[in-house]
């Protein structure tokens, strides 16, 4: 008999509670969703980054082999469409810098845009 009550007094004192941890549970996947957002955002960024990287590297080939600049910011746009390309001489070198404006999904929008950039160094080959 004595177990009997200790039963029903758990019983009762967990009865107001009733639906108490799925709010908590909800609450709880709702971060974790969030924070799966925002790390897969994240991992797009470098992604993002790393092919502005490769851009100014290919655009810096082209240039330092004496092409036009037409033909470095083709080269660019062939592999991040959406860039801004400058190219610059600087005595025997040749300078690219790749930039992209990055603008966040969904609800991040309130992060604000990201601006991804990449500047990339040669000899110029036609002063050699």
């Amino acid at each position: 008999m004595q177990i009997h009550r200790l039963c029903a007094r758990r019983v009762n004192v967990a009865a107001h509670d009733v639906g108490s941890v799925s709010v908590e549970a909800a609450m709880g996947m709702l971060a974790i969703c969030f924070a799966l957002l925002v790390a897969a955002w994240c991992a797009g960024l470098l992604i993002a980054q790393l092919a502005v990287g490769e851009a100014a590297r290919a655009g810096v080939r082209v240039a330092a082999r004496g092409d036009a600049a037409g033909a470095v910011s083709v080269e660019v746009h062939r592999l991040v469409p959406e860039a801004d390309v400058a190219v610059t001489h600087e005595g025997a070198d040749v300078r690219v810098e790749v930039s992209r404006v990055v603008r966040p999904p969904g609800m991040l929008e309130h992060l604000g845009d990201v601006r991804l950039s990449a500047s990339s160094y040669a000899a110029d080959e036609t002063q050699s």
